[in-house]
């Protein structure tokens, strides 16, 4: 390290030109030597100064071709560690075991690949509901903040808890990973399905009119309220929801209204959909 630093000062920010510089010196060194010998002595031989200079000339090629096609692989190694940086990890050509500088690239390349992993884990943990598979709150609110207007929708499970209290937890886990897969299979692929939190879900339909919404909800619910999904006891599965349009607001206050229709649903006697601010029931 200590040649590394005390020569910095030449091309301080590129490792390649550095290496260039101090090899093109040392490589000139024979030839210098042998022009300051001849021109001291007052005996010039030019055809063997010719000779010199042309193998100088010609090792100063060589060695520089040599030393770029080396920085090689700490070039791909360089490129690979900005592009962990940038979140972007990219595949890098499987190398063998050799040298020091083969075995960085390796190294580089493990790490990559592990990064890789790691982040796709923590991006799994950070936006998925371990339990359905589907977007969590933070998740589903990333992605329907990105995708701007449309309608908005928060669905819950009718009497829920009696299931947990009656049957278990286990129960309930089951209904709720059928009714996220049922939900996510009912709606659109340009849609977005989230859980919510408890038994509470939560659909965003891009572009798309609150009547369209509530349609492509009411179709579900029907199919659900027909016994698509059973309790432990026989008796179907139903939900109750709310659903509104976006227009420009900020995306909590379009769902505290979605939240507002949903519980007007509840109140009513649930299993249904109300649409709106004025709560409309859906037939």
């Amino acid at each position: 390290m200590r040649f590394y630093n005390a020569t910095r000062f030449l091309f301080p920010s590129s490792l390649r030109l550095r290496m260039f510089t101090i090899c093109f010196i040392g490589t000139h060194i024979p030839l210098l030597t042998f022009s300051g010998w001849q021109f001291t002595s007052g005996k010039i031989d030019w055809p063997d100064l010719g000779i010199v200079l042309g193998a100088t000339l010609i090792g100063t090629i060589f060695t520089l071709i040599g030393i770029d096609g080396l920085l090689a692989p700490v070039r791909t190694a360089t490129d690979a560690v900005q592009s962990l940086e940038r979140e972007q990890a990219e595949a890098l050509e499987a190398v063998s075991d050799g040298d020091m500088l083969t075995e960085l690239l390796a190294g580089v390349t493990r790490a990559s690949e592990a990064t890789k992993v790691r982040v796709a884990a923590l991006d799994m943990a950070a936006h998925r509901d371990p339990l359905t598979g589907l977007l969590n709150r933070r998740g589903f609110l990333a992605r329907a903040e990105a995708a701007g207007d449309g309608a908005i929708a928060l669905l819950d499970l009718d009497k829920f808890k009696s299931v947990n209290d009656q049957f278990g937890h286990d129960a309930g886990d089951a209904i709720l990973q059928d009714f996220a897969a049922y939900l996510a299979r009912g709606v659109r692929k340009a849609d977005c399905v989230g859980r919510w939190g408890g038994e509470e879900f939560a659909v965003f339909f891009p572009d798309t009119e609150e009547g369209e919404a509530a349609a492509i909800l009411q179709r579900i619910a029907r199919r659900l309220g027909n016994g698509l999904i059973e309790r432990p006891d026989g008796a179907a599965v139903t939900c109750s929801g709310g659903v509104v349009a976006i227009e420009g607001e900020p995306l909590p206050l379009a769902m505290a209204r979605a939240d507002a229709a949903l519980y007007a649903a509840k109140r009513s006697g649930r299993n249904q959909l109300r649409v709106g601010d004025a709560h409309m029931l859906v037939e």
